[in-house]
């Protein structure tokens, strides 16, 4: 079986049922493959087929799904691209992936053609709105194909490829540990197993529907997008996060009887909407995942959703993406630190510096196997890195400990990562933007405890000779490279970077000094003690 099998089953099972609605459009599961299968059929036109890489730089959209559906139809693999990563970052990760074709919004490619588009793709999908800029692409060789022109002009596709359950079906990229994106396979067997052993525990049907917050782009879109196509479920995509009062609009609008998000998401809705006082009858069963919930925020959650099911998983892009489950509610509030126990089919060790397992109660490094191990990664260096051991288990960087009954709590991250906002985030990105500014010497940057977002990310720069650095210009800056999340929440200006003997610079005791300054001193202005001088942002 394969992934896109699941849409066909529900096109044939409830042709006109609701697949997706959006805030402008929606479509049927007949009308979702109807669309898909056409995308097919011009990709094999183009000798796009198994053994292929499609790159999709998307947002939610119907268009979207067309093309994800559509590419996984002609039997190549799909790669998913953040679309609020910088013209840099993106041209990096076409660089390394060297795709057959690109599937990019308009929106993006105006503005990626306006910056100076280098290694274009010769095969370009967009819509007919984009067509006004292509120009400069078209002289260059590229073939620009319009998803009107292709709906309007293929037909069906049938006699398509069916490549195998093995082979890689999706792309996802995500940061690695070195900071630079890293391309995640995973292939149909992989997806196939996670959808099918989680829900297994958490029991969805078709008669469930789902509010999704998070990006298709993200491994938490693709795996809800899957999993209930699979059920035959529908998805009502939310306009976004931007503004957490929508969300809790939706929800009532929609009336789902899913909702799954990270915990910043909740967090935020319990702090900044009116959750609290919106009855949500429907609302059945909530889903967290990409960090633990703090025991009292968990209380308050379930307090004010008092007939939803509360379920916890944890797990990476990697490995499918998750590795244990942990629900309902009773056995979540039994154990609220805890994110539950491995899935079936799936193994967590817990190991000691040397590689060796460690027995229950004792932290180590959290280590996984089983069928949802992703094949690799673009690069090719899962193993020279480390993540993937000699036994080909996942080497997942996180610390923590199972006790005897086999629940796993996490107590952190033996890498640099910051988590902010459900993200994945690397300091070298950061720095890297910072010091492209004129006014940074260097920089730093690391996370501090948030009871909102999990970590604040915060930077420490070194002015260059003769400036002197500005919060507001600098905030500014990074955001024409970066999304708001990965976005400083905080800059300090510092005379020196505490470094060790080889010149790397200590975070650990540079995140301690800023952590000592600031817990006497008002936020306005910080203690010199600690090689903070100044404050250089507006709380």
């Amino acid at each position: 079986m394969l992934i896109h099998d699941f849409l066909t089953a529900a096109a044939r099972r409830s042709p006109d049922k609701l697949a997706a609605v959006f805030n402008r459009e929606q479509a049927t599961f007949a009308l979702i493959r109807t669309q898909s299968l056409k995308v097919a059929a011009r990709l094999k036109r183009l000798g796009i087929g198994p053994g292929s890489r499609v790159a999709v730089l998307y947002d939610n959209s119907l268009a979207a799904l067309a093309y994800y559906w559509g590419v996984l139809q002609s039997g190549a693999a799909t790669a998913d691209v953040s679309t609020t990563a910088g013209q840099a970052a993106i041209e990096a990760v076409l660089e390394e992936l060297r795709p057959d074709a690109l599937a990019v919004q308009p929106q993006l490619l105006r503005r990626m053609v306006a910056e100076g588009w280098r290694g274009c793709p010769k095969v370009l999908l967009s819509t007919t709105e984009a067509s006004d800029t292509i120009a400069p692409l078209l002289a260059a060789g590229t073939s620009f194909h319009a998803l009107e022109e292709i709906l309007e002009a293929e037909l069906e596709a049938d006699r398509l490829p069916r490549p195998d359950p093995s082979s890689v079906a999706m792309i996802i990229y995500t940061s690695g540990t070195t900071g630079r994106p890293k391309g995640v396979m995973l292939s149909h067997a992989n997806l196939l197993f996670n959808v099918t052993a989680f829900n297994e525990r958490i029991g969805l049907t078709s008669e469930d529907s789902l509010l999704l917050v998070a990006p298709l782009n993200y491994i938490h879109g693709r795996i809800q997008l899957l999993t209930h196509t699979m059920l035959g479920a529908t998805i009502f995509f939310s306009s976004g996060f931007r503004f957490p009062q929508e969300v809790v609009l939706e929800l009532d609008k929609y009336a789902p009887t899913v909702f799954s998000g990270v915990p910043f998401h909740f967090s935020t809705l319990l702090a900044n909407s009116k959750l609290k006082t919106t009855p949500l009858p429907r609302l059945r069963n909530i889903m967290i995942t990409g960090g633990a919930l703090p025991p009292q925020r968990l209380r308050e959650l379930q307090d004010t959703v008092p007939n939803a099911a509360i379920h916890v998983n944890y797990g990476l892009t990697e490995s499918s993406p998750r590795l244990t489950y942990h629900g309902p509610s009773h056995e979540v509030f039994a154990r609220p630190t805890s994110c539950g126990r491995a899935l079936p089919g799936v193994t967590i060790e817990i190991l000691d510096a040397d590689g060796q397992p460690l027995p229950p109660g004792i932290v180590g490094e959290v280590v996984a196997s089983g069928p949802g191990i992703m094949q690799g990664y673009v690069s090719g260096d899962e193993r020279t890195s480390g993540r993937i051991d000699a036994q080909g288990r996942l080497r997942t960087g996180d610390l923590g400990h199972l006790d005897a009954e086999g629940y796993l709590y996490l107590s952190g991250r033996s890498s640099e990562m910051i988590k902010s906002a459900g993200e994945r985030i690397f300091p070298r990105e950061i720095e890297e933007v910072l010091q492209a500014h004129p006014s940074v010497g260097e920089a730093a940057v690391f996370g501090v405890p948030d009871p909102v977002l999990g970590e604040r990310i915060v930077a420490c720069v070194v002015p260059a000779p003769g400036h002197a650095p500005s919060a507001p210009v600098l905030k500014t800056h990074c955001l024409k490279s970066l999304s708001y999340v990965r976005t400083p929440k905080e800059i300090y200006v510092v005379q020196d970077l505490p470094k060790t003997v080889s010149g790397k610079t200590i975070r650990d005791a540079l995140r301690a000094k800023v952590l000592s300054s600031l817990g006497d001193a008002p936020r306005t202005q910080v203690a010199s003690a600690s090689h903070v001088v100044q404050q250089a942002n507006n709380p």
